[in-house]
């Protein structure tokens, strides 16, 4: 079964007033692949047969976790975190090869393994729970140390010193997957989502921290501007929390419009914030990055919109369609500006700055710094 690149849910009734777009950042935003998703992947392989020295068939040059493995539990939800993906991933497999070797379980395919994980997602005792409850303590190594190796592997060396102060102990000559990273959208997008109406856009993101921050100062570098009015980070509330969606509408004042995600949890922050929206709460609708297979099961979950890139929203909202050359110029909306300072902007005169969230939990991540929590005007 297939649908088109673009669909529209049959008899889509869109909200009266549709100002407002709010975005994922990775897998929508930005290209995650090569960084978050390969981070993970070399994380489990060290884990595997660095420190547990088992033999998983890697010196044969078989993969020992793919893509397709993280894309599984992505779509199960629960695992927006990419350091609890690690641990995840890292846990299983090791369970695979050592605990479960030569039973039924180490059988089970990660297709199946992530159904389960769904299921328990949907009943309230997903993610990080899920994993300590189904596999045994003895495959799980201690989830700060799981944290490290993600820090060097994602960073590398010479950022993990400029960012933290920290010198790498595991992967002391690590470049940094982050630098892998691309943009999804080109340069003027925003400016042509501005010049078509759309006059509120906020991120509502799984990254924290140095994360958050590494994203906004690429995003103004690439589009020139402060494009966003609204950032929540999970420093501030974790996916599929409704609450982060509920931040973020209060922030911009949006009176109706869409979030759009590429991942079961971003699927479950609107499907949350519907099942308890209030009749004082405005109306979001939920768009998915998705392809082939991925895209039919978004579609039968309950997904309004599904495209396969996020410039494809510009062919399918009920917004004013710009006339040639007129963005620059477009509705008497002002872009953003940007001072030097990457944490300082401008939007029609008013000052922008960013609201620092609560320190992250030194227990969670072992990490210590100030978490960019939201972007708003003061």
């Amino acid at each position: 079964m297939s649908i088109p690149t673009i669909w529209k849910r049959p008899h889509l009734s869109f909200p009266s007033t549709f100002d407002t777009i709010f975005f994922d950042v990775d897998g929508v935003l930005i290209k995650t692949k090569a960084s978050f998703q390969a981070t993970g992947i070399a994380i489990t392989e060290y884990v595997i047969g660095v420190i547990h020295g088992l033999d998983s068939d890697q010196n044969e040059g078989k993969s020992l976790v793919t893509t397709e493995d993280v894309e599984a539990f992505k779509r199960a939800g629960g695992f927006n975190d990419d350091i609890l993906m690690s641990y995840l991933l890292s846990s299983l497999f090791t369970a695979r090869l050592r605990e479960w070797s030569h039973t039924a379980l180490a059988e089970r395919s990660t297709q199946e393994w992530a159904q389960l994980a769904r299921a328990a997602q949907l009943q309230g005792h997903g993610g990080r729970e899920w994993v300590e409850a189904v596999i045994p303590d003895s495959a799980r190594i201690d989830y700060h140390i799981i944290s490290d190796l993600y820090h060097e592997v994602y960073w590398g060396t010479g950022e993990l010193k400029r960012r933290f102060g920290r010198n790498s102990r595991y992967f002391p000559h690590a470049e940094g997957l982050v630098h892998n990273e691309e943009m999804l959208f080109s340069s003027d997008f925003f400016a042509r989502l501005r010049a078509a109406g759309l006059v509120r856009m906020g991120m509502i993101t799984g990254r924290f921290g140095q994360e958050v921050d590494s994203a906004l100062e690429r995003m103004i570098a690439y589009s020139g501007e402060c494009w966003w009015d609204v950032v929540v980070s999970s420093d501030l509330y974790k996916k599929p929390d409704p609450q982060a969606l509920r931040f973020a509408i209060k922030a911009v004042r949006t009176e109706g419009g869409l979030y759009i995600g590429d991942t079961a949890d971003d699927f479950d922050l609107v499907r949350n914030y519907k099942a308890s929206q209030l009749a004082s709460e405005p109306n979001i609708l939920i768009a998915m990055v998705a392809q082939e297979d991925e895209a039919v099961l978004y579609q039968q979950r309950g997904a309004d919109i599904i495209v396969s890139s996020v410039e494809d929203l510009l062919a399918c909202l009920p917004i004013k369609r710009p006339s040639s050359g007129s963005v620059a110029k477009s509705s008497g909306i002002r872009p953003l500006s940007c001072s030097s300072e990457p944490n300082e902007c401008a939007l029609g005169g008013r000052n922008v700055s960013w609201l620092l969230s609560h320190q992250v939990d030194a227990d969670e991540h072992k990490l210590d710094h100030g978490g960019r929590g939201v972007c708003l005007p003061r």
